[in-house]
């Protein structure tokens, strides 16, 4: 797999740029998931760019909040399905991803993961 060199300081700074009130973790999992192998890399697909779409759906299913312009998170987790094409032979598999508020060490943060698929 090629890295784009994107850390957890990038993930929050994307996050912030998009307008989340929290900063972001992205489990291993997940990250293993949307990282494109060579081949795909090699035709455009970037994690970034991945990241951003997973980000953007993830801020327009906030609940709007009557006081002021921030969103409020849903209680419980909210639930991402994304296509992604898969390498090598390009075929798109689903992926479900759960976002939700954790307690990070007296900080929140949202951290997203893969819901594993039921056999």
């Amino acid at each position: 797999m090629q890295g784009e060199n994107i850390n957890a300081s990038d993930v929050n700074e994307l996050a912030k740029a998009m307008g989340l009130q929290y900063p972001v973790r992205v489990s291993k999992e997940l990250l293993d998931e949307i990282m494109p192998n060579d081949f795909l890399s090699g035709l455009g697909i970037r994690y970034s760019e991945r990241l951003k779409g997973i980000l953007g759906i993830l801020k327009a299913n906030l609940i709007p909040r009557n006081e002021g312009l921030k969103e409020a998170f849903p209680k419980g987790a909210i639930v991402i399905p994304i296509a992604l094409a898969k390498g090598p032979f390009i075929k798109e598999g689903l992926i479900s991803i759960k976002a939700e508020v954790k307690d990070d060490g007296g900080e929140k943060a949202i951290l997203l993961t893969v819901i594993p698929e039921e056999n």
